[in-house]
């Protein structure tokens, strides 16, 4: 499928009717030629073959020249600082279908505005105003279509009833750049079906399964992060489409921090009263008192004895905070490995603290106890509703902070070697 319902909990390029100045008929068709579609949509062409306009046929019929199609409404738009924009199209095989035109938000926020049934000849049509570019769906009888829409854009769909995922559509860049975003999403998640085939298709094979079990958790970061370079090099080249900032949200607000800062700085003169804008932007900020050089933020909680621990008691000392939870196999595989940490600097300033998201404390101690956690441990038992939790936005584990002498944050989610070698940096 091309498309994936974008209503986002979490998403310039030349534009072909967005200069401002809407063309229209009256202009000396000698500079330019005019190519007739077949849903009934006339794209404009200058003398170096260059769109500089799409424009529904009908508004070329006639002497008056342009036929505005909002022309009853054009002073309630242009008080609302809003400009008008036409898509149109042809619904091949879908003649009498019912098409709704909807505008998406965040979460599930999808608002119908109107519902249109394509005439004899397929053919459809919607007028609308808007002040910003918005994302939209063209809601099909066998599927769903995403693009943008801009003020004053006129843009054209040839969509196949029976195959609405192989639309054409003319006369928005953003729109083409938004539907590469999906063939992105697409092909990550079709690797991910593949993976799970092949988990499903080896259960009678006892070794098999456990194998591919195994490998399936590491499989799914590596698909993960491979998307999310893809999708950051896409964003880097569309530059300050509002695409981006769809695409962004699919990006792990931890791992690519700077990327999104960046982008977030970039993009807030264009786009800072969109509500894609503002839900990248607060996402932005929600991760910001907790990057890498900030000061470490206070954490007061409770050992298993009882006794009240800050973490700033422990400044003079390189600390590893750690996130963990005793049900998660996941979040217990580097306590092995801590403890030979611990042994090996705890007497030259070293301290870890493993901050637990458990709820229930027979089993947070117990897995204390088993795994050798012979440092500070410390929890709220209010799960991922906890203080220590919510202040570095940590909704899921395992996931640690590498915290300097100073009480700054050096590194964040370092395992392993990388682990090692940052340590043997900050403790001489």
């Amino acid at each position: 499928m091309k498309s994936l319902l974008l209503a986002f909990a979490i998403p310039a390029v030349l534009f072909v009717s967005c200069s401002g100045n809407h063309k229209d008929a009256k202009t000396d068709a000698s500079n330019y030629d005019t190519i007739k579609t077949d849903s009934g949509i006339t794209i404009v062409k200058n003398k170096e073959g260059k769109v500089i306009n799409t424009l529904p046929t009908s508004s070329l019929t006639g002497s008056g020249g342009t036929k505005s199609a909002t022309k009853d409404t054009s002073a309630k738009v242009q008080a609302a600082k809003e400009y008008p924009y036409y898509i149109g199209g042809v619904l091949i095989h879908g003649e009498g279908g019912n098409i709704t035109l909807d505008r998406l938000g965040i979460g599930n926020d999808i608002k119908p505005l109107i519902v249109q049934a394509a005439n004899s000849e397929g053919r459809f049509g919607f007028d609308g105003a808007c002040s910003g570019p918005e994302l939209m769906q063209l809601r099909l009888p066998a599927g769903n279509i995403q693009f943008i829409v801009r003020p004053k854009d006129t843009i054209d769909f040839t969509i196949v009833l029976e195959k609405p995922d192989d639309y054409k559509v003319y006369g928005s860049v953003e729109s083409l750049q938004l539907e590469e975003v999906f063939n992105i999403l697409n092909d990550a998640n079709a690797k991910k079906s593949d993976i799970e085939d092949r988990i499903k298709a080896s259960q009678n094979n006892r070794q098999l399964y456990v194998r591919l079990m195994d490998k399936r958790v590491e499989q799914y970061k590596e698909i993960n992060k491979e998307k999310r370079a893809t999708l950051m090099k896409f964003i880097t080249k569309i530059d300050t489409s509002y695409v981006a900032i769809l695409a962004s949200l699919y990006l792990d607000p931890v791992e690519d921090f700077e990327f999104l800062k960046n982008l977030d700085n970039k993009l807030a003169g264009r786009y800072s009263k969109t509500v894609f804008y503002k839900s990248m932007h607060d996402k932005v900020a929600t991760y910001a008192p907790v990057d890498i050089g900030k000061y470490a933020p206070e954490i007061i909680s409770q050992t298993p004895e009882g006794k009240t621990v800050k973490l700033s008691s422990l400044r003079d000392k390189v600390v590893l905070l750690n996130f963990w939870v005793s049900y998660n196999p996941d979040s217990r595989n580097e306590n092995p490995h801590f403890e030979k940490l611990y042994k090996k600097f705890k007497n030259k300033g070293f301290e870890i603290l493993s901050y637990s998201v458990d709820k229930k404390k027979d089993q947070w101690t117990e897995a204390i106890r088993n795994d050798h956690m012979n440092w500070l441990n410390l929890s709220d038992l209010l799960g991922y509703q906890s203080a220590g939790s919510e202040t570095y936005v940590v909704n899921d584990v395992p996931f640690d902070f590498l915290i300097d002498r100073k009480g700054k944050i050096v590194a964040k989610n370092i395992y392993g070697k990388e682990l090692d070698n940052k340590l043997n940096q900050l403790i001489k």
